[in-house]
């Protein structure tokens, strides 16, 4: 079953439960509710639903409809955090380093482009206000449009580059093979995933990923 209809589902469910039980129940309405808007977001492609500006901010109108999501995504993220083995950041080639979403003491050295791929999450302040910072939001699990995709990895600047999403795995990974395959350090997708799985192994591209990012090397091996 594919990703929105599961949100969509899980928000139906809350939302039903809530109602039926009431009480302190009636809040997981809201949740249920931000589930829901969730799902069609995917639905749609609809990277921007919480409202992340260029900047890294998010408006406040967004941030309070979303309150109980961000908040539980907030949480899980966190556990998630504390609770892995898995480095916080690696390093690909010299200059192409990926991880997951760091807080501002887990910097490590500076970056030409330090690129933030979650649509949920804002960076610390010290981050956002980097010259180098690049938001281009992207729902978890989903994937831009191949040409969205080529406009971005063409925006960065020469030099070391950081890309991160929530956890350094599924939108990380994409957007990293589709800068090994520009640069030519990865020949082919296949190549490039092993490449990526071997030195972080959590790395799983979604099947609209995969889509992506072989609509993306098609494109690009008809352009050269």
């Amino acid at each position: 079953m594919r990703f929105q209809y599961l949100l969509t589902l899980l928000g139906l469910g809350l939302i039903a439960f809530g109602l039926v039980e009431r009480g302190w129940e009636l809040l997981l309405v809201w949740l249920g509710i931000d589930f829901l808007l969730l799902g069609i977001a995917h639905a749609r492609n609809a990277h921007r639903i919480f409202g992340k500006r260029p900047d890294g901010t998010m408006s406040f109108s967004k941030r309070l409809i979303f309150l109980p999501l961000l908040g539980y995504t907030s949480v899980v993220w966190h556990l998630a955090r504390v609770l892995s083995r898995e480095p916080a950041s690696q390093n690909i080639t010299s200059d192409l380093v990926i991880g997951r979403r760091l807080l501002a003491s887990e910097i490590d050295g500076e970056f030409d482009n330090y690129v933030d791929l979650t649509a949920e999450f804002s960076e610390p302040l010290t981050i956002r206000r980097s010259p180098s910072y690049r938001s281009f939001p992207v729902l978890d699990g989903a994937a831009p449009d191949p040409e969205s995709l080529r406009e971005a990895i063409a925006s960065l600047r020469p030099g070391r580059t950081f890309i991160h999403c929530a956890q350094g795995h599924g939108r990380t990974g994409l957007f990293t093979l589709a800068v090994l395959l520009k640069s030519g350090a990865a020949g082919s997708v296949d190549d490039g995933l092993r490449m990526l799985q071997a030195i972080r192994p959590g790395i799983r591209l979604s099947r609209a990923q995969q889509e992506c990012i072989r609509l993306y090397a098609d494109a690009l091996a008809r352009n050269r």
